[in-house]
């Protein structure tokens, strides 16, 4: 409920995650909690570069899909970098 909007509030305001935990950045992946930075991290650290493969490492896509377009623009943008 509200308690969960005001400690959000405050992770964006403060620009780290609380406690221990990473930061997985914005929110891609609602069905499965999947952040922008964790999707990041698979593309540079695990070579995943389709959205299937990002799928395969963290379920980000599998189940609804409407994240898919977000994911691909993910990858175009690290795979856009990579080959400047």
């Amino acid at each position: 409920g509200s308690e969960m909007c005001i400690r959000d509030s405050h992770i964006v305001v403060a620009g780290r995650a609380g406690g221990d935990r990473p930061d997985i950045g914005a929110i891609v992946c609602s069905c499965f909690g999947i952040g922008s930075n964790q999707i990041s991290a698979a593309i540079l650290n695990k070579n995943c570069l389709s959205v299937d493969a990002i799928g395969k490492e963290l379920k980000a896509g599998t189940n609804c899909g409407s994240c898919r377009s977000e994911i691909k623009q993910i990858l175009n943008n690290h795979i856009s970098i990579a080959a400047q």
